[in-house]
């Protein structure tokens, strides 16, 4: 779905016309929640963050474009694209979604149905790591 939302807004990534602030706005707000959505109940597996990490990467160095450098251009590294970013990574952010759906279930009745899911679902995973 992350794909369909970049692409559906593709023409503002590619013009020169549009600001580099309002194309990474547009990603932060347009792109990422469609990315992100329904990852409170989400386990990465570190394969999976990898994967968000390079479509995320794909997406910023489309905004940012190529940088000239003795008389040639490059793309961005990186270590570039995180600085620009100032560490609000995709993964960090849907690590935040999950604490803070955590905490909507702490704050649950004991007798809402997502939280006797998610206490039965986590008790059982404390089961299963004992076993080991």
């Amino acid at each position: 779905m992350g794909n369909k939302a970049y692409y559906a807004s593709r023409q503002l990534f590619n013009s020169s016309l549009t600001p580099r602030n309002s194309k990474l706005q547009i990603y932060r707000t347009l792109v990422r929640p469609v990315v992100a959505y329904g990852s409170e109940s989400w386990t990465l597996i570190m394969e999976e963050e990898k994967a968000l990490a390079v479509f995320e990467r794909k997406i910023l160095r489309k905004i940012y474009g190529r940088v000239k450098e003795n008389e040639l251009g490059r793309i961005l590294r990186n270590d570039e694209l995180e600085a620009i970013i100032k560490g609000e990574k995709i993964v960090r952010f849907i690590k935040y979604q999950r604490i803070r759906w955590r905490g909507h279930i702490e704050r649950m009745q004991d007798t809402a149905i997502p939280k006797k899911r998610c206490t039965e679902s986590c008790m059982q995973q404390e089961v299963e790591e004992d076993q080991e």
